[in-house]
């Protein structure tokens, strides 16, 4: 099985709405023998530029077919889009990228198709759409950057400024960030082990924070199998670390899996005290205690627990991190399955995300800390998640965190990420703390 073979396999599946990076690890892992390391990362960039790039892609292949793309078979559409990906966003000479189209229809048995791709593919090719070609700014991002329409429409909406930008932002390959397990190693020594083995390394903004272009899967590594690291996002780690989890503390992270913040913030308290992780997908509950294990955290538990109904007998807690779901326009980068989201139902998201706000305020002892936080830009999940929680908690107020990171906006309810000014997922944090008691004029007298 060729790579290009192979990516056009994932993205007919992919149309059937399945997660991208499942369908692309269930394909991979069904090649028998496995295809090479280089064929295999070519593969996955045929299939996610041409899922990144959908809508563009399609677009100029209307240009030139007689007939609609969705009245295509199946196969024969997923070859047009993997070589129209090749040929505008990869690099890939054009005759090669036709070429190897070709020998594709006949692959998947589509061999009457082979003229009509031949010659569609070498039309769309020689357009040179610009953003330019779309006045309305809506339009422009639901085209030329493949956004779904009610994505574009919030963007243009919330950030008509710079909703270019932020979707021009989530084009961009970053190096990965890792913290580093200083219960098992070091900064410097875990930096020189990833050195050897073929990663280019650079020291993160905050100690125990690598940036990492690894070679392969970073799983691959033998200082991850023993726990060494752990792949975690700066924005996602900037959340954690506004926890300020020390030894000795209750923690509790409402919303744990995949445990990337859990895992951070039992290292913060030096594995000392009781970190409560709860996690709804039951499922998911042995891979966040499997995580644990590996990185030598015995403080840390995974249990499964609905964050939006609230246990009185977990008792109360120093630290409450609510890590809520929401609809993630922060990381289209990162999961082009997002680009496509039609955001109906996201009212009642926002009510679950309420809900699990004011359930940790419950959980917090009287001095404690609760932190919100999402991996989106909308301000709907946001600022106004918080203006909402202060309205009904008069005894909270917000407070700037300890940690700060160059580009992020910090205003009155939170520090906010914006991927074309941070060069990070887009995210939002608020930290919260519940205001201190003020004596009475009797008890300042007695004090006295």
């Amino acid at each position: 099985m060729t790579a290009r073979y192979l990516a056009v396999k994932a993205l007919i599946r992919q149309e059937q709405n399945g997660y991208s990076n499942l369908v692309l690890d269930s394909e991979l892992k069904k090649c028998s023998p496995p295809l090479p390391q280089r064929d295999a990362a070519f593969a996955s960039g045929i299939f996610y530029t041409a899922l990144e790039h959908q809508t563009l892609i399609d677009w100029m292949l209307s240009r030139f077919s007689k007939r609609p793309l969705e009245r295509l078979d199946a196969p024969v559409r997923a070859i047009l889009r993997a070589g129209l990906a090749q040929a505008r966003f990869m690099q890939v000479p054009l005759p090669a990228a036709v070429n190897e189209s070709v020998k594709l229809t006949r692959a998947f048995g589509k061999s009457s198709a082979s003229g009509m791709v031949n010659a569609l593919l070498r039309r769309a090719a020689a357009l040179d759409p610009q953003p330019s070609q779309w006045a309305d700014l809506t339009d422009r991002l639901e085209v030329y950057y493949s956004l779904s329409r009610p994505i574009a429409e919030l963007l243009a909406s919330q950030y008509p400024q710079e909703a270019q930008a932020m979707a021009e932002a989530f084009y961009e390959r970053r190096p990965t960030a890792i913290r580093v397990n200083p219960l098992r190693t070091e900064d410097e020594s875990l930096a020189r082990e990833l050195e050897q083995a073929g990663c280019r390394v650079q020291r993160g903004p905050w100690e125990h924070s690598l940036l990492v272009e690894f070679a392969g899967s970073p799983a691959a590594l033998p200082a991850f199998r023993r726990g060494q690291f752990h792949v975690q996002g700066l924005t996602s780690q900037f959340a954690a670390l506004c926890v300020g989890a020390a030894p000795g503390m209750r923690v509790l992270d409402l919303c744990a899996a995949p445990g990337g913040k859990s895992v951070t913030m039992a290292q913060q308290m030096q594995d000392d005290g009781d970190l409560l992780c709860g996690e709804a997908v039951a499922g998911r509950v042995p891979l966040l205690t499997e995580t644990f294990s590996r990185c030598g955290l015995h403080c840390a538990k995974a249990f499964r627990g609905d964050a939006t109904v609230f246990q009185d007998s977990l008792g109360t807690f120093d630290r409450v991190l609510c890590d809520v779901p929401c609809s993630g326009l922060g990381v289209i980068g990162k999961k082009p399955d997002i680009r496509r989201k039609d955001l109906e139902g996201i009212e009642n998201l926002q009510k679950v995300q309420q809900k699990i706000l004011q359930n940790g305020a419950k959980y917090l002892a009287q001095n404690g800390r609760l932190v919100y936080s999402t991996c989106t830009v909308n301000f709907f999940e946001n600022e106004q998640q918080i203006a909402q929680f202060l309205e009904t908690n008069p005894d909270f107020h917000t407070v700037t965190p300890e940690i700060s990171f160059p580009g992020a906006r910090t205003g009155e309810y939170g520090t906010l990420f914006l991927p074309q000014e941070t060069g990070t997922d887009g995210f939002f944090v608020s930290v919260l703390e519940r205001k201190r008691e003020q004596p009475s004029r009797r008890q300042t007298q007695e004090m006295r």
